[in-house]
């Protein structure tokens, strides 16, 4: 249910909400313009190509999760309930973090680095692209820092392969995710603080939809109330250990 109505949400956010047309933040910064100087690819070909690199990295990274919960506690250890339950957990994630981010892009409205270059050569293929005010925060690094939470959390926390691969997995998927940020400057998409509040976003729900979970499982023995309706009476029921 959850889940559910988290991609719901996503999706009322990306179709309902129109996109900004006017930006509301066009101020730089000295930090900002400095890490754009030295990473901005020059060529716009160069430009593009960073561009689909990071693109297929975010695709990979957010892959990851789900087929580790399938292959690994579904195929290979023939646990598809908790293949299950890992499936919900990280689309639940992926939802929210990228709910998140798609409204305060929309509500900031903070305008892209390339758009300075359309304004002397509008010719330029980025200038027809959309959200061109939807720069803060960067939802490719907030979904690649997600997803890296999930698969430190799978491999780490669970540790369902138990070959050490778990323990490398986390750190080359962080690596993995930094440098998807910054293609994205590279590619001129966004500003450096765009890239460090989206993986700022993208760890922490990473991290606390699952430790929810895990709060949730160490209190399975509690008592629970369910709701019991039958075709004379309607009432709750308390279950649990006293």
């Amino acid at each position: 249910m959850a889940a559910g109505a988290l991609g719901a949400a996503l999706l009322t956010v990306q179709f309902a909400v129109p996109a900004p047309t006017v930006p509301k933040w066009t101020a730089q910064n000295g930090f900002d313009t400095g890490i754009r100087s030295a990473l901005r690819v020059s060529s716009e070909g160069g430009r593009q190509a960073m561009g689909y690199t990071s693109d297929a990295l975010v695709y990979l990274l957010i892959a990851a999760p789900f087929l580790n919960a399938t292959l690994v506690a579904g195929v290979e250890h023939e646990r598809w309930d908790v293949a299950w339950r890992l499936l919900v957990l990280d689309a639940q994630t992926i939802f929210l973090a990228t709910t998140i981010t798609l409204s305060i892009q929309k509500a900031v409205a903070r305008e892209r680095p390339f758009v300075q270059e359309c304004r002397t050569n509008p010719s330029l293929k980025e200038c027809s692209s959309g959200g061109q005010n939807q720069s803060f925060p960067s939802g490719h690094t907030t979904a690649a820092f997600a997803a890296v939470a999930l698969e430190c959390f799978h491999h780490g926390y669970l540790d369902t392969s138990h070959t050490g691969w778990g323990a490398a997995v986390c750190p080359l998927t962080v690596v993995a995710a930094i440098g998807t940020g910054i293609l994205r400057i590279a590619a001129d998409r966004h500003w450096a603080t765009d890239i460090i509040a989206g993986a700022a976003i993208g760890g922490l729900v990473g991290y606390a939809v699952p430790a929810l979970h895990l709060l949730g499982e160490d209190k399975k023995d509690g008592p629970v109330l369910t709701p019991t309706i039958s075709g004379t009476t309607v009432g709750l029921t308390l279950a649990g250990r006293f």
